[in-house]
């Protein structure tokens, strides 16, 4: 019998999603003397290699096999599928053999497939048509009968191996929708033990001090729990205050800690579920603590409150909406109840018409009354327009136009200020570098929400004045934190005092109180605090400011009030009305495109402020006439036929590259590119003088003719002429830190190269692409995606695409939408038709590159730069292309190309030229990293990660993926860059990475100082050495770098020394942080230089020279 691939990656992962994975003859044999007699002498070669490489998994809830199975044959394969598919389809449920079939309908009927009476096919199915048609399996159904084939495609799930390393999908719920069940979650992840070297814990001292505290204070506290317990979620208590044993989510932690009263997750959990990051005491987010989606998509009470809740919230209104929650309900009992209602018992306020329902209150949220009924008066009488006016007060330039309905008063209005501006002072670009700086600080929002909050909340649902300071510390951390950040639920209750809210107890006046009781405490107060950050504060956020990111710091978010906004959003629309040609759609044309069966693409127009004006973005993911945000039908099928679309263009360019002309898509294309050149020139003897030229297009988005564009795309592809077939299909696989990743692809071929089966289609992707060790699942196949219907889409999203503007619609007649997948590749395919017509032969002697619309030319000969130059200045009108001449750079005079208009930069013959975040050597043709965009910029407010329950590990992989993307071949090249400029290079990787380190060690929860773990830190810095070297070697193939004693261009030891500088002066700034660090690394530095010979050590602190760095020095981290 042939062998099974290994695939031992592929089986890990299985392993981790199933109860058992067993190879099908092993599963056969448990079920009877017959099961042993699978393969026999003579079968077929196909039938032998079925049963060697299929995996039968288990799942955890699967029924056992039949007892005593027939193994008796009684229908065809073609019979038995077919009802396996009608069972699934009529249960409802989501298992990959019955993937493109579903029950008929009165609005799409049609006939049954055969041996079935109510199941229709609407997508091809591969893996079900092959398994219908295969000898192989035909035999299979011979030897084990119907009841065992349908057990195992209808309660396992099946796996076929195909070397060398991967697998493919039968039967079964698809792998991606499988998670985790609590009972097989390791304790540590593979390979790192608690204590290990990734662990972010205290010292051992440190721990054994608070162990010896912990036995002195209570003898009989139980022992840590050694396997994480099944998450139960705990059920709200009905009519009785009797706490839940099940309501927590570790072991018993009672009062009696070393900090009695404190809100300390559970220790036994947290050991479980890990040891990196988390100090003692530190819980995970509890399943009762994520109740629904309120309106408007703002979150009751997340779990964990996350920034984006409150951003690009636009309107004039700077008051609290009717609809919100505290608005709506009346300051008594009454209300009261239904407040306490909403915030622990997860119950939805009723709506107007909507039936009463009334249900006991059980007795412990009985007695919260009186404190919410007087939370709900403080609401009616707060202030909260002269609170914004005391802490976030207007300047007098930037008071203009407020909207008339502001001048209303009542609670949580602010009313206007200063009558409108006039347009022609709006108009003014001094005007709008005025109000883009009015923007509010973190510490001014952060003073307006702490007022609002002390008058807000009573002092009895504080209980101290430690957890009210507690709180607020947790809020000016939520408003500095970056676009993408969130606070985890962990942070929001570490060092909250429970013993000091009485009105958590369950029953006044009891002393002793038992840990599950405790817990409940616990919980109910996460419960409250999580809804007043996660709703109360954002909703102020929401409200009274516009919060959004900038193009110059990154993820940093910046609070604009309203009433500014609404200034700086009236210019832009402005602005971008004199730009981009628009239509604007009447009611009538609005009602007609509601109505339409086909949907139509609508975006929405926001604005990103820059240093001297704003830049619009549109956002593509809205459908005229959808109901709901995403989750429309019209959306999801529009959606997939875009991607279809951007996936069928992506076949073509790899086809064809000669559509896409210069265009690079990214650094490895710009290498390939520059590598060839730079080898080519240096082949020549001697080398000729080269002239560059860059030049940046004035929006070159908004200025493409739509008929040239229509003209381009009906060119590649070709609507008269092709079929595709469009293979939708999932790929699981298994990181290298344990983590599995799932991601969603499309495979796009014609007829002539279709793999028509499974097994063939993954040996392919094993052959053209990266995928290894990974399983792929098909989720759809499309075999008749005829071209003429995608181009009626592309002509549908070119001519109909309607942008919102102030509440009106408008079609767009000039350009292509921006935020799609597909501006970026149809402005290259565009740009790419003109460079074939215009400059046909300009890169036989020199290279010509374009990222997407920033061109760059490097060439011999000066005639042939100044036409080029002179081209792009004068425009071509017909591919809507001008040349911007305040970001045009050349090496080389110039005459005057443009009369009357800003002349290019001139730079002398050798510089560095700037291209793309490069610099160019214009005589060596070396490549540096340009570090100029970090001038000015917080590296904290760039970098987020995901802190989790885990945030050492978090943030030690974050490092690596920062790394990873650095280390580009562009930069670490030998044979395009010299030892000393790729020395140069790498020196600065290391100074980034090593700000990077501060960012994210200034951002790691709960306080946690180094000196608690060094020997964690100083292994991330030893190990960002060790990997940077050998990105080195991977980019380097064939090339020996070092040799033994530290010889060789490159040794290892150079990398390691280069690195150490690099941190130490970064961390020799912050003395008081990392003084446990700098010792080490100052001894490992010296080690270093006796190891290194004299010239290398010389070469090295050239490179490390700070007249190179200056760049950095601006950095405000």
């Amino acid at each position: 019998m042939p062998r099974a691939p290994r695939c031992r990656a592929v089986r890990a992962l299985l392993r981790g999603r199933y109860r058992e994975v067993l190879p099908l003859a092993s599963f056969l044999r448990r079920l009877g003397p017959q099961g042993r007699r699978l393969v026999r002498r003579g079968d077929p070669t196909a039938f032998r290699a079925l049963v060697a490489q299929c995996l039968v998994c288990v799942p955890w809830d699967a029924r056992p096999p039949p007892v005593a199975p027939s193994f008796r044959q009684v229908s065809c394969l073609k019979e038995l599928v077919a009802r396996v598919v009608q069972r699934l389809c009529e249960r409802g449920a989501r298992n990959v053999l019955a993937f493109g079939f579903a029950l008929l309908d009165g609005a799409r009927g049609g006939p049954p497939v055969a041996f079935t009476t109510s199941v229709r096919s609407y997508l091809p199915n591969t893996v079900t048509e092959t398994l219908r048609g295969s000898g192989a399996w035909g035999l299979l159904l011979r030897r084990v009968g119907d009841d065992v084939l349908t057990h195992l495609l209808t309660r396992c799930a099946l796996y076929l191996l195909v070397a060398p390393s991967c697998a493919y999908q039968v039967c079964g719920p698809p792998l991606y929708d499988l998670c985790v069940p609590a009972v097989a979650r390791p304790l540590a992840s593979p390979g790192h033990s608690p204590g290990t070297r990734m662990d972010l814990r205290p010292t051992r001292q440190a721990w054994n001090s608070g162990a010896r505290r912990r036995r002195g204070s209570s003898g009989n506290s139980p022992p840590p729990a050694k396997r994480p317990r099944r998450r139960v979620t705990p059920k709200p208590e009905q009519g009785t205050d009797r706490p839940s044993a099940g309501a927590h989510l570790g072991g018993a932690h009672g009062p009696s800690d070393s900090k009695p009263g404190a809100v300390t997750p559970v220790r036994a959990t947290a050991e479980a579920a890990s040891w990196e990051g988390g100090p003692p005491g530190t819980r995970l987010s509890s399943p009762a603590a994520q109740p629904s989606q309120g309106p408007q998509g703002v979150p009751h009470h997340p779990a964990h409150p996350e920034t984006k809740h409150f951003l690009y919230c636009s309107g004039g209104r700077e008051r609290l909406r009717p609809s919100f929650l505290l608005s709506t309900l009346p300051p008594s009992l009454t209300g009261a109840r239904k407040l306490v209602e909403t915030i622990f018992l997860g119950s939805e306020p009723r709506r107007p018409g909507a039936a009463r329902t009334t249900r006991r209150l059980p007795a412990r949220y009985w007695r919260m009354r009186p404190l919410f009924q007087e939370l709900l008066g403080n609401h009616e009488r707060c202030p909260y327009g002269a609170l914004l006016r005391t802490h976030c007060p207007l300047r007098a330039a930037a008071l203009g136009d407020a909207p008339r309905d502001q001048a209303c008063g009542g609670v949580g209005v602010c009313p206007s200020e200063r009558p409108a501006a006039a347009p022609e002072e709006e108009a003014d670009p001094r005007r709008l570098v005025q109000l883009l700086r009015r923007h509010s600080s973190p510490w001014q929002v952060y003073a307006f929400l702490r007022a609002c909050l002390c008058w807000l909340v009573p002092a009895g649902l504080w209980g101290s004045r430690h957890n009210q300071r507690r709180f607020l510390r947790n809020v000016k951390k939520f408003i500095s934190l970056g676009k993408h950040a969130k606070l985890s639920l962990q942070e929001l209750t570490w060092k909250m005092r429970v013993r000091d809210c009485t009105w958590l107890r369950g029953s006044p006046g009891a002393r002793c109180v038992p840990a599950t009781e405790h817990r409940r405490r616990e919980e109910i107060l996460a419960r409250f605090l999580c809804w007043l950050m996660g709703t109360y504060v954002v909703e102020l956020l929401r409200s009274f400011f516009y919060v959004t990111e900038t193009t110059f710091q990154k993820n940093r978010l910046f609070f604009y009030r309203k009433s500014v906004w609404s200034q700086l959003q009236s210019i832009g629309i402005r602005q971008h009305f004199t730009r981009v040609h628009l239509r604007e759609l009447s009611a009538a044309d609005v009602r007609r495109h509601h109505e339409a069966r086909v949907a139509l693409l609508t975006s929405r127009l926001r604005f990103l402020p820059k240093p001297s004006g704003l830049r619009p973005i549109v956002n593509m993911d809205y459908v005229l006439g959808a109901r709901t945000f995403r989750r429309d039908k019209k959306v999801q099928h529009l959606t997939s036929q875009v991607k279809t679309l951007f996936s069928v263009l992506n076949y073509e360019r790899a086809r064809r590259p000669s559509l896409l002309g210069a265009s690079v898509l990214g650094m490895d294309d710009i290498h390939r590119a520059w590598r060839a050149f730079v080898l080519r020139m240096r082949a020549r003897d001697p080398a000729p003088q080269l002239y560059f030229v860059k030049v940046d297009v004035t929006g070159a988005y908004d200025a493409l003719p739509q008929d040239r564009l229509v003209e381009v795309i009906a060119n590649v592809i070709r609507p008269q002429e092709n079929t595709y077939c469009v293979r939708q299909y999932a790929v699981v696989r298994r990181t290298a830190q344990g983590h599995v990743r799932k991601s969603f692809k499309r495979h796009v071929s014609t007829f002539a190269d279709l793999p028509p089966y499974m097994r063939q289609f993954v040996e392919r992707l094993q052959e053209t692409s990266s995928l290894r060790d990974a399983v792929v699942i098909e989720q759809s196949s499309s075999l008749n995606e005829t071209s003429s219907g995608l181009f009626h889409l592309f002509l549908r999203l070119v001519h109909n695409h309607v942008i919102r503007i102030g509440g009106k619609s408008y079609v767009q007649c000039q350009g292509i939408p921006q935020g799609s997948i597909l501006s970026t590749l149809l402005c290259s395919l565009c740009y790419g038709d003109m460079e074939s017509r215009l400059f046909p032969g300009i890169q036989q002697d020199g290279v010509l590159l374009r990222l997407v619309d920033d061109f760059l030319l490097v060439t011999p000969h000066l005639t042939q730069a100044q036409a080029f130059l002179r081209t792009l200045v004068r425009g071509v009108p017909e591919y809507g292309c001008m040349a911007n001449l305040q970001k045009t750079v050349v090496n080389f005079p110039v005459e005057d190309i443009a009369p009357g208009r800003t002349a290019p930069l001139q730079l002398p013959a050798h510089s560095l030229f700037p291209w793309c975040g490069l610099l160019l050597d214009t005589q060596t043709l070396e490549v540096s990293c340009d570090y100029s965009s970090y001038a000015q910029t917080s590296i904290r407010s760039s970098l987020t990660f995901s802190q989790g329950a885990k945030p050492g590990r978090n943030m030690r992989r974050k490092l690596f993926a920062v790394l990873r993307l650095k280390c580009c071949a562009l930069f670490l090249d030998l044979q395009v860059n010299s030892v000393h400029t790729v020395y140069t290079n790498i020196y600065k990787i290391f100074l980034l990475q090593a700000y990077r380190f501060h960012a994210c060690v200034l951002q790691l929860p709960f306080n946690q100082p180094v000196r608690k773990n060094p020997s964690f830190f100083l292994r991330v810095i030893s190990d960002t050495a060790s990997h940077c070297y050998s990105l080195l070697k991977a980019k380097n193939t064939g090339m020996s770098l070092g040799a033994k004693g530290a010889s060789g261009p490159f040794p290892s030891e150079a990398a390691r020394w280069l690195c150490l500088h690099a941190f130490l002066l970064k961390l020799a700034r912050h003395g008081g942080t990392y003084r446990c660090l700098l010792g080490a690394l100052r001894a490992a530095k010296a080690h270093l230089c006796r190891q290194l010979p004299r010239v290398t050590l010389a070469a090295l602190e050239a490179a490390a020279d700070p007249s190179l760095t200056a760049d950095f020095k601006t950095i405000l981290d």
